[in-house]
């Protein structure tokens, strides 16, 4: 489809460097220190090996789909249940992945499960509808052109927080952000210890 080839390089040539840059700099500090971490939800892992190459963190990924090509070790799972014991991940690192679940909260009960210390949220929020309408338009433009599950699962702020109080996780930090002025989304990271 004509859309889909637009949508695909308007993405690879343009919108996954600006933000895959952006999102480097601005995780770097949450990672800082972590020796292992495991990116859940890793795609190709090319984030991660950004990361990986500036701070010399340890990755290893974990998807439902494998991609053809993959910059750090990524390994195939059901979405269920991760592949690894209790506590084998210093930080357990989950990158715009939680809105494409109908069931988030038993991806972060997973995370929690693997991690020794700390998870490493970066998802969005919205406050109106046409927030969410924003965030549903961009979810599309982002994932379409690759087949991946659009339930536009999208929580408002207090749904984060409802969701780690159930879970017992304490908030250490959150931002909110824009990738800059133009960008129309409500973004924010949510740095979380067990």
């Amino acid at each position: 489809m004509i859309a889909d080839k637009f949508l695909d390089f308007l993405n690879r040539k343009i919108l996954f460097h600006l933000r895959f840059d952006y999102l480097t700099n601005i995780l770097i500090p949450y990672l800082t220190g972590c020796k292992t971490v495991l990116d859940l939800g890793a795609s190709s892992g090319e984030l991660a090996k950004k990361i990986q190459d500036k701070i010399g963190v340890e990755f290893t990924g974990v998807d439902t789909h494998i991609q053809p090509k993959s910059f750090i070790p990524v390994i195939k799972y059901d979405g269920k249940k991760l592949p690894f014991r209790n506590n084998s991940f210093e930080c357990v690192m989950i990158i715009d992945v939680l809105h494409h679940d109908t069931n988030p909260e038993e991806v972060i009960t997973e995370a929690k499960r693997v991690a020794k210390k700390y998870i490493l949220i970066k998802d969005h929020y919205w406050i109106s509808r046409f927030d969410f309408w924003l965030l549903k338009i961009s979810d599309y433009i982002g994932n379409h052109p690759y087949k991946i599950k659009l339930p536009y699962n999208f929580l408002k702020y207090g749904g984060w927080k409802d969701v780690f109080n159930q879970k017992n996780l304490r908030i250490v930090t959150e931002k909110k952000f824009r990738y800059n002025a133009f960008d129309p989304c409500k973004h924010i990271i949510f740095f979380l210890e067990k």
